[in-house]
Order: structure tokens, then sequence, then C-alpha cells
């Protein structure tokens, strides 16, 4: 067995008290910042699965959405309508080309193809034509919370009732470009993920190596992807081994990704005195310098692995992943990376310190109305990663996570400039 089993009778009395008063078996929603009560989210903590669906008040940690008017308006307040568009001139062009004459066709059709380098993205192996000028805070994507969870057979609460595709098929079917993974440590040494012991305990993915290994092989014949951003939890305090050598979560992800597929604090900081520094001289890198590479993030805030990962919150040198900052440490000189709920009163001033900001959406246990509100929230405040447990349609659901206007990725609303499109971020 991977990893100890207590006495289920004492296991099933806990978990059923830690659902109802809200402990680490359930991970409550939240508006404002700060850990959730499994340690993974303030604001938008929410658990969700892409096959079954258990719709009711009260999952992880959702957006902590307040405007309710955010329901009736998000799939229509995007403007979806304007990528078709692209198309349109291709399909009326084609009669009025061979009328006029029969050698006019040659001359016509030519403004019909997709070689525009301004337009084309289609080859996997090429960015887009303004990879130059788009930046990584540019961006919107999809993500998924507790990416590799699989809805236990006995689900002891609703916000557990999900079931994830395995990691590849979100990135290749479901647009997903941000994925969770809860970090446990076995008996035998070994790195794993997944929930809660034995109450939540099934993954697509069993060993953080096999997770990793996934995502790498996609990655690899998809070359010119945005950046992939993983975040990781280390959840010793449900289930397995106290994890205290950082340095071999570090080794276990150099293992999988070489450096040039990885991007660092330290790729981020060059020459310059900190990350911190970096971001406010410079920013983030354009897309054409990440498309193709992964970015690890350390979900835990303010707890004794974030106090030794970022040695007593000083700095990330050398590290493989970066940090989430809290609201009280985004002026650290390490910090780059926030996640929030939805509507968070701190997201103005992440926004000014040029961070990267996730939050969660909707989870299993939480109603289609919540959720539309939750998303419509975080896409208008322009949070860059949304984690949705529902990242494709389910049954029993009219909600699921969907960017009408672009898939994988759509234009930050708050930070990117006019001209970007999402055909120039990432064309599926």
């Amino acid at each position: 067995m991977r990893r100890s089993v207590l006495p289920y009778a004492l296991l099933l009395a806990s978990s059923l008290a830690l659902a109802a008063c809200g402990g680490g078996v359930v991970e409550g929603n939240s508006t404002t910042a700060g850990a959730s009560e499994t340690g993974e989210d303030t604001g938008s903590e929410t658990t969700g699965d892409e096959t079954t669906a258990g719709p009711t008040a009260g999952s992880e940690g959702s957006s902590g959405s307040t405007d309710s008017d955010a329901t009736t308006t998000a799939p229509t307040t995007e403007p979806a309508t304007t990528e078709p568009a692209t198309t349109e001139p291709i399909t009326t062009d084609a009669p009025t080309t061979v009328e006029p004459t029969d050698t006019e066709p040659t001359t016509d059709t030519e403004p019909t193809t997709d070689t525009d380098p301004e337009t084309d993205t289609d080859d996997p192996t090429t960015g887009g034509a303004l990879d130059d000028v788009l930046t990584l805070d540019h961006v919107q994507v999809k993500g998924t919370h507790n990416s590799y969870h699989v809805k236990p057979f006995i689900v002891l609460h609703p916000s557990h009732n999900y079931t994830h595709q395995p990691l590849d098929v979100q990135l290749e079917s479901q647009g997903v470009r941000a994925f969770e993974l809860d970090l446990h440590q076995n008996l035998n040494g070994d790195y794993t993920i997944y929930h809660i012991d034995v109450i939540d305990e099934s993954s697509t993915c069993d060993l953080f190596t096999d997770c990793l290994e996934t995502i790498k092989g996609w990655s690899d014949q998809h070359p010119a992807h945005l950046p992939i951003i993983i975040w990781m939890e280390i959840k010793d305090d449900t289930g397995g081994q106290p994890i205290d050598n950082h340095d071999e979560i570090d080794d276990e992800i150099r293992a999988v990704f070489p450096e040039d597929q990885l991007f660092t604090p330290d790729d981020l900081k060059g020459d310059y005195p900190s990350v911190r520094a970096a971001l406010e001289d410079g920013g983030w890198p354009t897309l054409g310098e990440v498309r193709g590479q992964v970015l690890f993030v350390l979900l835990n805030t303010e707890d004794n692995h974030a106090d030794a990962y970022t040695y007593g919150f000083n700095d990330l040198d050398g590290r493989a992943m970066f940090a989430r900052a809290s609201p009280a440490q985004f002026t650290h000189s390490w910090a780059a990376i926030a996640k929030l709920g939805t509507g968070d009163g701190n997201i103005g001033q992440a926004h000014d310190l040029t961070m990267l900001i996730a939050t969660n959406v909707c989870g299993a246990s939480e109603d289609d109305a919540s959720c539309f509100a939750a998303a419509d929230e975080a896409k208008a405040n322009g949070l860059h990663m949304l984690k949705d447990d529902f990242p494709a349609p389910v049954n029993g659901m009219t909600y699921f996570l969907d960017f009408p206007d672009g898939n994988p990725a759509r234009c930050n609303p708050v930070t990117a400039p006019p001209e970007c499109t999402s055909e120039a971020l990432e064309s599926l």
C-alpha cells in the first residue's frame, strides 16, 4: 500500500465532523485572501468534476462573488461573435472570385489564404504574430482545481463528487493551461498526488513524477503552447509522512523538465537584484520567450513549508518553483504570483505590482448560478488563471468554464493591449 490507512471508523467520524465544521475534508470558499481550511486558498477554492456534478452551496473556495448579475451575462458578455468573423471573408469571397472571368481566381483567391503571419497560428511549432509584443500577464487562461482528482467510490462530501480527465486530455481537448497538484510522501519516500488519505485518494496519476511526465509528453508534442502553470500544494496534513526536504521536490521537478523547459524565479530575476525589481522594471517575459515552458508555484502561504522554501521569506534563489504571496507579502523581493478570490479587494494592488493572479471559480458543491457569477467576476477583474472543477460540459449542469472568445486563452481584459487577439495567444 502506498501510504498508511487509518482505522476506517475513526476516519469516517473525523471526515463527517470536518465536513460539518469546514475542516480538512472541505476547502471553503472565501472572498478575501488567506489560506483555506485545508491550506489551499483563500478567496476562491472549489472542488469540482468533469463527469459528475453535485451542485449545492458551500464548496471549497469558490469565487466569493458578490455580483449576481453576472449569472446572466457570462455567456453573452464575452465577445464570442468576433472570432467567427475572421473566417467569414473566406467563405463569402469564394463565389465572387469566379464570376468575372475564368482567370480571376488565381489572383482573387490569394487574400483568402491563411498564410498571413498576422493570423496564422495553426503550426504547432511556431508562436503567434504578436509574440514580441504580448507578455505573460496579458493572458487569461483556463485552469483546474485538484487537477488529478477522481471521484471516490463513497462520496462523503459533495465537494468530492467530481472526476477530472487525465492531465494530457485536459491540455489537448479542454484548453487547460493551469493545474493544481496536492503533494504527499508515502512510507517508501515516494512523492504522490491525491487529496485526502483513504477518504478522497483517487488520482489520474499516482506518483508526482507520473503527473509531470504526462504534462511533459504533451508539451513536447506542442512546443508553441502557452506556458503551463502548475500549482503545488504540500498537503502532508491530510495523509502521508511529514515533508521536510523541499530540495527533493525541486529535484523531482528538474528530473522531468530540463532547464530550458522550466521557467524559474531565477529566469525572471535575470540580472536584476530581485524578482520584484525585475517585474517593476522589465515586467514579465514576452510570449515568444516562454512558449513551450512550464512554471511551478508553491501554493502554501505563510506556513512552515512556505517559510522553508523561501529561506525565511527572503528569496527564491535557485528554486524550481515560485511561491504564492499573500497580500501582506506583495512587496517582498520574491513576490510575483498571488491567489485571491474573484472579487478580492487586493486584486487592484496585485495588478499594480504586475503580479500574476489565480483564483478558484466553481466546485462540485456549488449551484450553477453561483458558478456563472463567479466566472463573470473573475474574467472581468482580469485574474490570469481561472481554476475550475468544470472545464468542460457535464451532465446535470448548465455551467462549465467557457472562454467563447478564446480557446485555450483569451486576452486579459484588464492588462492586455488593444492589439491582442486570442489567436495571437494560442490557437488549438
